[in-house]
């Protein structure tokens, strides 16, 4: 387990006590992070991820295009975890975010399951206070719980949505 962290704030912690105590979600997020730093040094050793030239996000359908000189290379299905608006530190689950297609929103529903398996209502609360830590231990949890393959943040003008990538494969030129 690494130190150092700053594993979901006790402010936010007692908003939410359920079934299990902050204690346990904060071992559980540890987890979860050490956890997702294996599957992303996995992704980019396997895809090459950090190697990629673009993306292209096709919404309507939830898949993420890496490329290289212009030409597609692989393909992972993208569920939407969140998404952070950094300068006013707001934090939008992907079920909840309108801006998304409606079937999007439908693959990161279950996500809103968390609330009843652990009793904490910041997994059922659509929106909240949150920087980039708190949005990748988020993200950590939601890779874990959906079984993804890892994570990747489409930085936009002033937001970044979270994605949680699986079903990788190669794609044929």
């Amino acid at each position: 387990m690494k130190t150092g962290r700053n594993i979901l704030p006790e402010t936010l912690l007692k908003q939410g006590a359920g079934r299990v105590t902050g204690e346990e979600i904060k071992v559980w997020t540890e987890k979860c992070l050490d956890e997702l730093e294996t599957k992303q040094n996995d992704l980019r050793d396997r895809f090459g991820l950090g190697e990629m030239d673009s993306y292209s996000l096709d919404r309507e359908k939830g898949v993420l295009v890496f490329e290289k000189q212009g030409e597609p290379v692989y393909s992972f299905k993208a569920v939407p975890v969140g998404t952070l608006v950094p300068d006013n530190q707001n934090w939008l689950w992907g079920w909840a975010n309108e801006s998304l297609p409606e079937k999007m929103r439908e693959a990161s529903a279950k996500l809103k399951d968390l609330h009843q398996e652990t009793g904490f209502a910041l997994f059922a609360i659509e929106a909240f206070k949150g920087d980039r830590t708190l949005a990748q231990e988020f993200s950590a949890l939601a890779v874990h719980y959906l079984a993804a393959d890892g994570l990747y943040r489409v930085s936009g003008e002033s937001t970044i949505l979270y994605l949680a990538l699986s079903e990788g494969e190669k794609l044929k030129k």
